[in-house]
C-alpha cells in the first residue's frame, strides 16, 4: 500500500530537479560557438551559419531526454496496462468461483430439503400402505367369495374377474411403490414378464378413458423377448406414462398416442418401447429435472408430482431406464428401455419364444 505513493513521490522529485537542467542543457553550444568564432574571426557568414548551427543544435540533449523519458512512460503504460488485465482476470476467476459455490450451495441445499421431503413421505407412505392393504385384502377376499358364490352369472363372474384383477395389481403396486422409495429391491423373486402384455393391459385399463376425452390410442406393437422386470412394473410405468400423456392433451383437437414396442434384432440389447403423443410438449426448462420428485408438467403448466420419479425409480430397481425425447412434429416423447431375460438352464429360450420348458 505504501510502496505505490512513495515510488510517486520518487519520480515527482526526480522530474522537479530535473527541470533546470533540462533549461540549461542548451548551453553546450555556446562552446562550440566561441570556439568556432574565434577561428573565424571578423566573417559574417560564418557567424550566421554559427548561429544557425548553434539554435538546431542547442535543444538536441533535451530532445534526447525527452525521448527516452517517452519510452520510460511507455513501457510503465504497457505494464500498468498488463498488471489491470491480470488484475480482471482474477476478478472474473473469483466471480466464476463465486457463482459457482453460489450453485453449489444452491443445489446442497436444494438436494437436503429434498431429502428431508423423501424422508418424510417414505414414513408416511409406509404408514399410509400398511392401513390401505389391510381392507384391499378384505376387498380382495369378498371378491373371490362373490366369484364363488355367484359363479352361475357369467356376466358378473367376468366384472368380478376384472376387479379382483385390478385389486391384486393394486396391492402389488403399493408393496412395489415402497421398495422404490426406499431404493431396495430386496429379496423378490419373480417371472420374466411380456412387455407386449403389459403394453395392452395397460392400453385396455386407460382406453375409456382415452375415448371419453376423443384421443385416438396407435399400437404399434411389434414382437420382442421377455424381460427381467416384474409384469405390474412394466404397466405401472405404461400406465402412468399414458395419465401422462392423457393429461397434456385435454382440450386438443385430434389428439393422438403412439404406443410402440420396437422389434427386436440383437440378442442382449434392451427391449425398448415408446410412448409419445402430439402434445405441447416439455418445456426445455424443466426437462433436466424431470425425473425428480416434486417435478413435472401438465397441460402447459408446471405442477408438483411424483409420477415420473417413481416410474424412473421401479425401472432403476431393475435395471431399466426411461427418458425424454422431444418429438419430430412437436409432442413429448418417452423411450422405456427394459433388459432381456437372461437364459437359464431349465428355460434356455423363453425371452424369444415367450414360453417355458419343463
Amino acid at each position: 500500500m505504501t510502496a505505490k505513493p512513495r515510488e510517486d513521490g520518487d519520480v515527482r522529485r526526480s522530474k522537479e530537479r530535473g527541470r533546470p537542467l533540462l533549461w540549461l542543457s542548451g548551453a553546450w553550444v555556446l562552446l562550440f560557438l566561441g570556439i568556432f568564432l574565434w577561428a573565424f574571426p571578423g566573417s559574417a557568414f560564418a557567424e550566421a551559419i554559427a548561429l544557425i548551427a548553434a539554435c538546431v543544435l542547442a535543444p538536441l540533449p533535451a530532445l534526447l531526454y525527452m525521448h527516452r523519458r517517452k519510452d520510460r512512460l511507455l513501457a510503465r503504460a504497457a505494464n500498468a496496462e498488463e498488471a489491470a488485465a491480470q488484475l480482471k482476470l482474477q476478478l472474473e476467476t473469483v466471480r466464476f468461483r463465486t457463482a459457482r459455490l453460489r450453485e453449489e450451495l444452491k443445489a446442497a441445499d436444494r438436494q437436503a430439503r429434498l431429502s428431508h421431503q423423501l424422508t418424510l413421505l417414505g414414513q408416511f407412505t409406509a404408514g399410509f400402505m400398511h392401513e390401505f392393504n389391510n381392507p384391499l385384502a378384505i376387498v380382495a377376499g369378498r371378491i373371490e367369495v362373490l366369484l364363488e358364490e355367484r359363479k352361475e352369472d357369467a356376466g358378473l363372474c367376468a366384472d368380478l374377474e376384472q376387479m379382483l384383477k385390478e385389486t391384486r395389481y393394486m396391492s402389488q403396486i403399493a408393496t412395489t411403490l415402497l421398495q422404490a422409495l426406499r431404493r431396495e429391491r430386496g429379496s423378490e423373486i419373480f417371472e420374466a414378464s411380456e412387455p407386449r402384455k403389459a403394453l395392452e393391459e395397460a392400453l385396455e385399463a386407460l382406453r375409456p378413458s382415452a375415448q371419453n376425452q376423443g384421443v385416438s390410442l396407435v399400437e404399434e406393437i411389434a414382437e420382442a423377448p421377455r424381460v427381467d422386470v416384474p409384469q405390474h412394473v412394466v404397466g405401472e410405468v405404461a400406465r402412468c406414462l399414458l395419465s401422462n400423456a392423457l393429461q397434456a392433451l385435454k382440450g386438443r383437437e385430434e389428439g393422438r398416442i403412439w404406443v410402440r414396442l420396437e422389434p427386436y434384432r440383437t440378442a442382449g440389447a434392451k427391449v425398448v418401447a415408446r410412448i409419445e403423443d402430439n402434445g405441447p410438449g416439455v418445456p426445455e426448462s424443466i426437462r433436466e429435472h424431470l425425473f425428480e420428485p416434486f417435478v413435472s408438467h401438465s397441460s402447459g403448466r408446471e405442477r408438483l408430482g411424483l409420477g415420473l420419479f417413481l416410474a424412473a425409480s421401479l425401472l432403476d430397481m431393475y435395471d431399466g431406464r426411461i427418458r425424454y425425447e422431444a418429438r419430430e412434429g412437436g409432442g413429448a416423447g418417452f423411450v422405456i428401455e427394459l433388459p432381456p431375460a437372461r437364459f437359464t438352464r431349465g428355460q434356455p429360450y423363453h425371452w424369444f419364444t415367450g414360453g417355458t420348458t419343463e
